[in-house]
């Protein structure tokens, strides 16, 4: 089973040996299907209390998709290196380096026209960027302390301090605000302003704190607003359940996974040389990451072995596809960092990959 090590992506989290987990069965609010649980708190049973479920069977084989296009090519004078976040600005797509200092510009052609950045503190430098995303009329950017903001042509307008940089693996961005973590409260999603001095919305507060005795990492999450900002969705990484608010911050559905695949998860991973000093256990990643492609579209990757394409629209929700992303040749699959929907194309970013594949997206 693949997974991501927490104290990676989160260095001040530490591994250790693998605890006791706690696992129940109890009947799902819609009686459609049992609810798999891995955690014994009542902060996650208020959440999965405060909204209809919309159940998704990890189950369902998925199809195997091939990339017909690519972003980066072996003839560039420039090197992508490790690709990371995408966005998309008129008719070029701007890329980040996976943990990296730079972010690169894609023209129509398909190649690397332009490096932006570079290591340093200074406005337009970088130390580790964390992700990027556009609002319609602004590139944000974030570094490992700050947020930077952009025009769309990459000429820099101003910053502010980001010190919540490890327990949130995605920043967004809407029309109307950054979220961001929250800083000193039992909230981990705050929605801050887009205008100086960039303050938190105290009224709005996105997923609860909650822990896990002798285990860490159980808060590292994700946050995804669609482009239009009337969808927001959060997850915890290390658990099956995504929670979707629209613009007023009301809790609209919980999309929930079921299957085999989901009982068979186990969150609690231990060190892989055994019990190190009392080190506490860390705890697996079962969303990798997720993304709103469109207004419509929520796509999941779960686990890092397949993704699912969700259609939201009017509050429909409905599974689209299940998607198993390789290479031309077919004989690599690859694993998502990020996802964009450019044209009539669906990229695909790993950090492990050399380039940024393609693939032909018409689900309509």
């Amino acid at each position: 089973m693949n997974f991501i090590p927490i104290s990676r992506i989160f260095p001040f989290l530490r591994w250790g040996c693998a605890g006791i987990l706690l696992f129940s069965l109890t009947a799902c609010q819609n009686g459609e299907t049992t609810l798999t649980r891995f955690e014994d708190s009542p902060v996650i049973d208020s959440l999965l209390d405060s909204a209809p479920h919309f159940v998704v069977n990890t189950d369902i084989e998925p199809e195997r998709w091939i990339a017909t296009t690519r972003l980066g090519f072996s003839t560039d004078s420039l090197i992508l290196g490790r690709p990371g976040n995408m966005i998309s600005v008129g008719d070029s797509i701007y890329i980040s380096e996976s943990y990296g200092h730079n972010i690169f510009a894609v023209g129509d052609d398909g190649y690397l026209s332009r490096k932006i950045g570079g290591q340093g503190k200074a406005p337009g430098e970088f130390n580790h960027i964390w992700g990027i995303d556009y609002d319609g009329s602004h590139i944000f950017a974030k570094d490992s302390e700050r947020i930077q903001i952009f025009t769309e042509k990459f000429e820099y307008v101003d910053s502010f301090p980001d010190f919540v940089t490890g327990s949130q693996h995605r920043f967004s961005v809407s029309p109307d605000y950054i979220f961001l973590g929250c800083i000193g409260i039992d909230w981990l999603i705050c929605p801050h302003s887009k205008l100086p001095p960039y303050s938190w919305n105290g009224s709005a507060k996105l997923l609860p704190v909650w822990e896990v005795d002798g285990r860490s990492g159980e808060n590292a999450n994700l946050v995804t607003v669609s482009p239009r900002g009337d969808r927001i969705a959060v997850a915890y990484m290390g658990l099956p359940y995504i929670f979707v608010y629209d613009d007023q911050f009301r809790h609209l559905r919980t999309i929930r996974f079921e299957g085999k695949r989901v009982r068979d998860f186990e969150p609690a991973v231990g060190h892989p040389d055994g019990s190190l000093g009392g080190i506490e256990p860390g705890t697996r990643a079962f969303i990798i990451t997720m993304k709103f492609l469109s207004s419509h579209y929520l796509i999941v990757n779960l686990n890092g072995n397949y993704v699912d394409v969700l259609d939201l629209s009017e509050n429909d929700y409905k599974i689209t596809a299940k998607v198993i992303f390789s290479t031309f040749d077919d004989t690599e699959k690859i694993n998502p960092r990020d996802f964009l929907l450019h044209g009539d194309h669906l990229y695909v970013s790993s950090p492990w990959e050399e380039y940024v594949y393609g693939y032909e997206f018409d689900l309509e």
